[in-house]
């Protein structure tokens, strides 16, 4: 016997889930709903583990030119000023980790602070070499830069292990004027310890007066300034050729003082983005796992009901 479909009696009665089986897909639904109901309210939390890398510990040596062009006054408030600026930038981005030091040189070099975790004190130096009213002569960044790895050497000796697992970086802050032409031998033996020099330009195009007396250091008015065998005032100007080749030699990066962007581009780069990487730790995560299970106790209530 041929069923009409046309029917719409005939339609219902092959279409539709029989009564039994309807109650008891409904029925599974609502006890779905109930048990995912209770296990959200548990509140079930599952833990998964992240791989972090571990940055190395750096020891920072600042190499800080005090010779009388570094107190020429091109810059805000001078050249000198503004390396000051940039070490304040570099001990704001310090990690707990890391160690700064700071060398001074104008013919000759002196260890300021030798490594310390503590870059505050670095800071106190300012005021003394900002109050100084007669700048000695002379611009020897070979001298710095052997002061900077005897300052190392003189860490190891007294703490022996406390470079292990630790990298070394120079960083230079002058106006170029290098006077000395003794750099070569210390550049091979930092290339030997794996090194490296950033350097920051001082200095303008422009340039400026180069002062040799001043009346309250720094910020005072300057009584006499270096001059020509004629008289005339000798200009100081920003040289970058020996700055650059100190970086490139060592494998590091220089940038202009005066450009905010190279300066923090730089920075970055030294305790951020050039920092290695000494090894991976896995933290626990604690994920909840309560919405899901309420989710889908909801979709399984809407499910039962409209069935």
């Amino acid at each position: 016997m041929r069923i009409r479909f046309g029917n719409v009696e005939n339609l219902e009665s092959i279409s539709r889930i029989s009564g039994s089986a309807h109650a008891w897909i409904r029925g599974a639904l609502f006890t779905a709903s109930l048990i995912l109901m209770t296990l959200g309210l548990a509140f079930p939390r599952m833990v998964l583990r992240e791989l972090r890398p571990i940055p190395t510990p750096t020891d920072l040596i600042f190499l800080l030119d005090i010779s009388p062009s570094m107190y020429a006054r091109d810059m805000s408030p001078s050249r000198l000023g503004r390396a000051e600026t940039i070490i304040q930038k570099f001990i704001l981005m310090k990690r707990p980790e890391d160690r700064y030091g700071l060398v001074v040189f104008n013919w000759g070099s002196a260890v300021l602070s030798y490594l310390t975790s503590d870059p505050q004190s670095i800071v106190v130096y300012f005021d003394w070499l900002n109050q100084q009213d007669e700048p000695q002569p002379g611009t020897n960044m070979g001298a710095a830069l052997t002061a900077g790895m005897r300052l190392l050497d003189q860490e190891q000796k007294l703490n022996p292990g406390s470079l292990k697992g630790r990298r070394s970086v120079f960083v230079l802050l002058s106006d170029g004027d290098d006077t000395a032409e003794q750099m070569q031998k210390p550049l091979v033996e930092l290339g030997k310890r794996n090194t490296k020099v950033y350097s920051f330009g001082l200095g303008t195009a422009n340039g400026a007066f180069v002062p040799i007396a001043m009346r309250g250091g720094l910020a005072g008015d300057v009584s006499e300034y270096l001059t020509e065998d004629d008289g005339e005032r000798l200009v100081s100007r920003a040289e970058d050729q020996t700055m650059r080749q100190i970086a490139e030699v060592s494998g590091a990066r220089f940038a202009r003082a005066e450009n905010d962007g190279q300066v923090g581009d730089v920075i970055n780069d030294i305790l951020i983005q050039g920092r290695p990487v000494s090894g991976y730790s896995a933290d626990p995560i604690r994920e909840d796992l309560y919405r899901y299970f309420l989710g889908a106790a909801f979709a399984c209530l809407i499910a039962g009901i409209f069935l």
